[in-house]
């Protein structure tokens, strides 16, 4: 029979050293403010306050921290986009930072933009002039074929008309190849003014 009375008391023994390393006065209370304004208190303030941002208080009322609410989907939609946007805007920069260093090891002095630049352009004018001047010769062919009579056997007049057409989708062939050459030579002379603008910008010149 003694022996039954011994089994509480080494129970409050066992509990006792938690409650000396863990006094209730120590922990920290939650606080929280809900959309009416009512104030509430414990560990259920951030279930209760929802999306409210959430005040961390010791036991006599000091504010020891502060846990910000979640952030809704727009918010993290804006803030992804965000980062998007940034991480292409720097690696924008950075290739235009290896351009730029690219610039200065081709191009020792302004003169020699100036000088691959015109090079360059006169090429491209003379290869267009060219194209033009064969571009002429075809359309007078044409047009010594339309000066012709029309033969009155079938068959030669039909190789007569294939003969215009295969003229004429040579010249239209030109004419776009020439087109694009045009395109190609105003594209070249907008890159070398760049370069040029941005060599004279590093180089403060």
């Amino acid at each position: 029979m003694p022996n039954l009375n011994l089994q509480p008391v080494r129970l409050v023994l066992f509990l006792l050293p938690a409650f000396l390393a863990f006094p209730i006065a120590g922990y920290p209370i939650s606080k929280c403010q809900d959309e009416n304004g009512k104030w509430h208190y414990g560990d259920n303030a951030a279930s209760v306050c929802g999306n409210a941002r959430i005040t961390i208080m010791d036991d006599r009322g000091r504010k020891v921290d502060e846990v910000a609410p979640p952030m809704t989907v727009e918010e993290f939609n804006a803030l992804e986009a965000e980062e998007i946007r940034k991480a292409a805007e720097d690696k924008l920069e950075a290739k235009r930072q290896q351009e730029r260093r690219r610039i200065l090891a081709i191009y020792p002095r302004e003169e020699s933009i100036i000088r691959a630049r015109d090079e360059r352009l006169k090429g491209m004018d003379n290869n267009i002039r060219v194209q033009e001047e064969l571009m002429d010769d075809m359309r007078l062919d044409l047009k010594a074929l339309e000066a012709k009579k029309v033969p009155a056997d079938a068959t030669a007049k039909k190789k007569l008309e294939s003969r215009k057409k295969l003229q004429q989708a040579n010249i239209d062939e030109y004419y776009q190849a020439i087109t694009r050459l045009r395109r190609e030579r105003e594209q070249a002379a907008q890159k070398y003014d760049r370069i040029l603008r941005e060599f004279r910008e590093l180089t403060g010149e």
